[in-house]
C-alpha cells in the first residue's frame, strides 16, 4: 500500500496543447517542472487576490475617515451627519 501524504493533495487540470507547451517552456527556462510552475501561478493569483481585498478595505477605511473629518470640519450635528452619510451612500454605493 502506498503512503499518502496528509499534507498534500494532487489535482488534475487540462490545458490546450499550446498552453501546455508554454508552461513547459517556462518550466525549462526556470529550471523547474510543470507542477512548480502551476503552484507558483496559484501563489501569484492568491497574492494578487489578497492584495486586492486589502486595498478595498483600505479604500473603505479612508473613505470613512475622510467623511468623519469633513463632517467635523463642517460642524455637522448628528442629524446632519446622518443625512450626509445617507446621501453619500446613494452616490457612492452602500458603505460597509
Amino acid at each position: 500500500m502506498k503512503y499518502k501524504s496528509l499534507t498534500q493533495k494532487a489535482i488534475t487540470a487540462r490545458f490546450s496543447i499550446s498552453e501546455y507547451q508554454k508552461i513547459e517552456e517556462l518550466a525549462e527556462q526556470n529550471g523547474s517542472n510543470l507542477a512548480e510552475v502551476i503552484r507558483e501561478a496559484w501563489r501569484s493569483y492568491k497574492k494578487k487576490d489578497d492584495l486586492s481585498k486589502d486595498l478595498q478595505k483600505l479604500k473603505l477605511e479612508l473613505l470613512k475617515q475622510t467623511f468623519e473629518i469633513c463632517s467635523s470640519v463642517a460642524g455637522l450635528n448628528e442629524h446632519e451627519r446622518t443625512e450626509a452619510i445617507n446621501e453619500l451612500k446613494k452616490r457612492l454605493g452602500e458603505l460597509k
